[in-house]
C-alpha cells in the first residue's frame, strides 16, 4: 500500500502540471532523477508513475531522449485514401515525411512466409519504398510499401513531396482501388521500433493495404506502423445497420 501511495503523488504531480497548461502537448517532462527529487521518491517509484502514464496514453518514451507529453492524436479513417499532408493540415498539425528507395525484389510465394508481399503474383518484380511520417516534428509512422515496379516505373522519387494517390492521379492516371484492408494492434519489431525511436517492443497499430488498378492487378501492398498514442480510427457515416 505504501508503495502505491507514493506512486500516486508522482502520477498526481505530473497530471496536475497538464491540467494546469504547465506541461503541454510535446513538451519534455523533468528528468526521473529531477521527479525523485521533488517528489522524495525513489527510481522505481517515478518510473512505475511514468509507466502508467504511458499507458493511459498521457505521455511516451523516446528512447534514451526521455519522457514527453503525448501530442493530440490524428484522427485517421483508415477506409479511405489518406493524403498524410492535407489530413494533418485539416486538423491544425504540420506533416512532413522522409522517402526512401530500399531496392528491388522478385516475389517468390513459397518464400513469402511472412505475408508481406500478398496479392502480387509470382515473379512479379516489385519496388521498396520507406517512409517515415512527422506530425508537428514527432516521428509519428513508419511505412515500408512494395510497388509494381512495372506499371509504377520511377514512382518513389516523385512521391518525396507530394502524396503518391495524387502522382498516381496526375501522372499515371491511375485511381487506385483499396481491396483489402487489415488493422491490428502488436507491439513493434526492432527495426520498427528503430525507426520510430522507441522502445523495442512498444506497443503500436499496424494497417496493411493491398490496393489495385481497379481491374484486379495489385499495384501496390502498404505496410503502416503507427505509434499506439499517434492516431484515432474513427470511421464516420456507416451505412444503416452496420
Amino acid at each position: 500500500m505504501e508503495k502505491q501511495r507514493f506512486y500516486q503523488i508522482v502520477r498526481q504531480v505530473i497530471l496536475d502540471r497538464l491540467k494546469s497548461g504547465e506541461l503541454r502537448h510535446g513538451d519534455k517532462l523533468p528528468s526521473e532523477r529531477e521527479l525523485c527529487a521533488e517528489t522524495g521518491t525513489n527510481r522505481n517509484t517515478v518510473r512505475h508513475a511514468l509507466t502508467m502514464l504511458q499507458r493511459e496514453g498521457k505521455i511516451y518514451r523516446l528512447d534514451r531522449r526521455g519522457w514527453y507529453v503525448n501530442p493530440v492524436r490524428l484522427v485517421y479513417n483508415p477506409a479511405h485514401h489518406v493524403n498524410f499532408a492535407r489530413l494533418a493540415a485539416s486538423q491544425g498539425r504540420e506533416a512532413r515525411w522522409t522517402t526512401e528507395e530500399d531496392g528491388r525484389i522478385t516475389v517468390e510465394k513459397d518464400k513469402d512466409s511472412s505475408g508481406l508481399l500478398e496479392g502480387f503474383p509470382d515473379g512479379t518484380e516489385v519496388d521498396v519504398m520507406k517512409n517515415i511520417f512527422f506530425l508537428d516534428g514527432q516521428k509519428v509512422a513508419y511505412t515500408k510499401n512494395y510497388l509494381h515496379a512495372e506499371r509504377l516505373a520511377g514512382i518513389i522519387p516523385k512521391t518525396r513531396t507530394e502524396a503518391m494517390t495524387q502522382v498516381l492521379e496526375k501522372e499515371y492516371k491511375i485511381k487506385l482501388i483499396q481491396k483489402d484492408l487489415l488493422i491490428r494492434p502488436q507491439f513493434h519489431s526492432p527495426e520498427v521500433s528503430n525507426e520510430l525511436d522507441v522502445l523495442p517492443g512498444s506497443p503500436g497499430m499496424y494497417i496493411r493495404r493491398i490496393k489495385t488498378d481497379g481491374s484486379g492487378v495489385v499495384l501496390t501492398v502498404e505496410h503502416e506502423y503507427w505509434r499506439f498514442d499517434a492516431i484515432e480510427l474513427r470511421v464516420r457515416n456507416m451505412p444503416a445497420g452496420i
